[in-house]
């Protein structure tokens, strides 16, 4: 920096009590060419730290036993290290935990926290690529899925953020803000919504929604299928509980719905009006079916309003209505 810059950024620094002044230019100037030296700094910090946490986290998803590695050491600097605390307290707390808390569950589900916190980082290191990242997200969940009997008993922690796991507090990764992702790959109604579908309703992608949509549909399904039954008094699971039967009737028929309802708007129109009246047909005792009958009429009506008369402008709340119809 050179003389004149450290004369006028001295100059800046005023002691407190001094009298009020306005900035100059020169000052505006200078200010801002320290503020664009923080900025480059802060980013390069923030980079070093995404390539720290991204190669650590890529060693530990190998194997369970590496993720469970990982996992120990990130406790022992978050919860004894960070606070101070002594290194035979870490030792007494990972023979505790080695005897209460470590399983092939428990580590099954760290690395799949992992796995979704890779992703996670992804997203945040190209927030403009996020949409593309859809396929992955598919991945992963199915991943989940095929592990869902290894998982029993701890699949809880996939439905919590992995932005407040331990794991992105040791890499301070936990202070990231990335808006409309979702931190819980188990919170399947939010990773469909917001990261898997908005890509794909278009009419080129039909058929990929559609998969997508069947996808959720035996995702949901399996998390009934797979953790919501109890075993009988000798041990044995059920073949089908309470709460897998209730899905079967009521949330498996309304997810179908509303994927015929999706594809309708995004352009299947004749294909997804005739699977809805087969599906009135086939479930006319559902609590909904009125409900979707009133909705198939107003997509039809809709679709089925005569073209404006050739040089007749349509009227304002006509066009807004077309513009803005809601999805179910």
């Amino acid at each position: 920096m050179n003389p004149t810059t450290l004369l006028c950024l001295a100059a800046l620094a005023l002691p407190l009590g001094a009298a009020p002044e306005t900035l100059t230019p020169l000052d505006a100037q200078l200010l801002l060419e320290r503020l664009k030296k923080l900025r480059a700094g802060s980013e390069q910090r923030i980079e070093a730290r995404y390539k720290s946490a991204h190669g650590a986290f890529r060693d530990a998803i190998a194997s369970d036993n590496a993720a469970h590695g990982l996992y120990l050491k990130c406790i022992e600097k978050v919860q004894f290290e960070d606070e101070k605390k002594k290194a035979s307290e870490f030792r007494d707390w990972k023979r505790r935990h080695k005897e209460r808390g470590d399983s092939p569950a428990f580590r099954r589900a760290l690395r799949h926290q992992l796995s979704w916190l890779l992703l996670t980082l992804e997203a945040a290191s190209d927030p403009d690529k996020q949409d593309e990242l859809w396929p992955k997200a598919v991945e992963r969940i199915d991943q989940i899925f095929k592990d869902a009997k290894e998982l029993k008993g701890e699949q809880s922690r996939l439905r919590q953020s992995v932005l407040a796991s331990v794991f992105a507090t040791a890499y301070g990764l936990n202070g990231i803000k990335i808006e409309g992702w979702p931190t819980a790959p188990l919170e399947l109604d939010v990773v469909y919504e917001q990261l898997i579908f908005p890509p794909l309703r278009k009419r080129s992608k039909i058929p990929q929604l559609r998969s997508a949509w069947e996808k959720r549909i035996l995702h949901e399904g399996s998390v009934h299928s797979e953790w919501g039954r109890p075993a009988n008094a000798r041990g044995v699971r059920q073949e089908r509980s309470a709460d897998l039967e209730r899905f079967l009737a009521e949330r498996r028929p309304q997810l179908l719905w509303d994927m015929e309802v999706d594809l309708f708007k995004t352009g299947d129109q004749k294909g997804a009006a005739l699977r809805m009246l087969a599906h009135i047909e086939k479930n006319d005792v559902h609590k909904n079916t009125g409900e979707w009958i009133v909705q198939f009429e107003e997509l039809v009506k809709g679709k089925s309003r005569p073209a404006p008369v050739s040089g007749t402008a349509e009227s304002e709340p006509e066009k807004e209505a077309k513009g803005k119809e809601p999805r179910s």
